[in-house]
């Protein structure tokens, strides 16, 4: 009889350690996500301008239908755009357009691209950076949230003499 009573003891504690573990995982999920979606807001970090392809002309898929003389840095005067134009890898055949108060500057081989465009990049390394940071410490304090709780479950146990 003296037998069972430990293993009852033991399945008693570890289902305590499994009820605890499956609500530190649910509060910790839910609180890390709050992190995140804060970190987000706080960045403002646009993820849709972000993570979408910079829209340039590009002659080897597409028409231009509109030209513009507009104001680029790193060249000298005006230069002769493309601010509209049809994509052929598109299918809906809708004709894109340069995103309004975007700087166009040229690159040192000629080409045009859009300024300011690596100071988004930063901050959304900088998100992701926040993002593993949140997640890591998440994991770091599950871990040590229980097993202080089956320290204690195990000194309950045995008081000590």
């Amino acid at each position: 009889m003296k037998t069972e009573q430990p293993a009852c003891k033991q399945s008693d504690e570890s289902q305590r350690v499994r009820r605890f573990t499956h609500l530190v995982t649910i509060g910790l999920i839910l609180a890390c996500n709050v992190l995140l979606l804060l970190g987000l807001w706080v960045s403002g970090v646009d993820l849709e301008a972000a993570l979408a392809k910079p829209e340039l002309f590009d002659p080897a898929n597409g028409a231009c239908v509109g030209v513009e003389w507009t104001k680029v840095k790193g060249a000298d005067g005006l230069v002769k755009v493309c601010t509209e134009w049809i994509d052929f890898s598109d299918l809906s055949g809708q004709t894109h357009r340069l995103p309004p108060g975007r700087v166009l500057a040229m690159g040192a081989d000629g080409n045009l691209y859009f300024q300011g465009q690596s100071v988004e990049n930063y901050r959304l390394i900088a998100l992701m950076i926040f993002a593993i940071v949140v997640m890591a410490s998440g994991m770091w304090l599950k871990r040590r949230l229980i097993t202080t709780y089956q320290v204690r479950l195990q000194s309950f146990d045995h008081p000590s003499t």
